[in-house]
């Protein structure tokens, strides 16, 4: 992903809203980079966890510009590359292992607060119960939660 477009996600009020399940191996990593992101005026994170539907008042109130929805997903590149994934894609079925329920997520969100929806997939390597997150997987995560605390001091 290159830091343009993620620049272009991360102006105005954002929410990077985090999905996944920690204890099914690279499908936590919504969660992990949760905790790697550093919040400020204009960045809110919130770990959705597994049940992204929980949050939605949550995000709402604090009345973002742009959602950023963090997760895994298969989408056929390597492990550990990250894309932004176009809703049409998650509603296809197969590239997330949420997908009903974040493209029901996104419309809300961009029907309750006229927020543009963006997903940022990871392309996982596992989703095996108890492995922890793949050498990959934890290197992209990283690196796009460094990205992300960078634009967001300097946006």
């Amino acid at each position: 992903m290159d830091d343009s477009a993620l620049a272009r996600m991360l102006s105005g009020r954002v929410v990077v809203a985090c999905i996944g399940n920690e204890l099914r191996g690279d499908d936590g990593v919504g969660p992990f980079i949760a905790g790697l992101l550093e919040p400020t005026d204009r960045l809110t994170v919130v770990d959705c966890g597994e049940t992204p539907e929980n949050y939605l008042g949550v995000i709402a109130r604090h009345s973002p510009e742009k959602v950023l929805i963090v997760d895994a997903a298969y989408f056929g590149g390597r492990p550990g590359e990250v894309r932004v994934v176009k809703k049409s894609e998650i509603a296809g079925g197969g590239a997330s292992t949420h997908d009903a329920i974040l493209t029901l997520f996104a419309d809300y969100l961009e029907a309750q607060t006229g927020a543009a929806a963006f997903f940022v997939a990871i392309q996982p390597k596992t989703s095996q119960v108890g492995s922890g997150l793949s050498p990959e997987v934890e290197a992209a995560a990283r690196e796009l939660a460094a990205a992300i605390n960078g634009l967001s001091k300097i946006l």
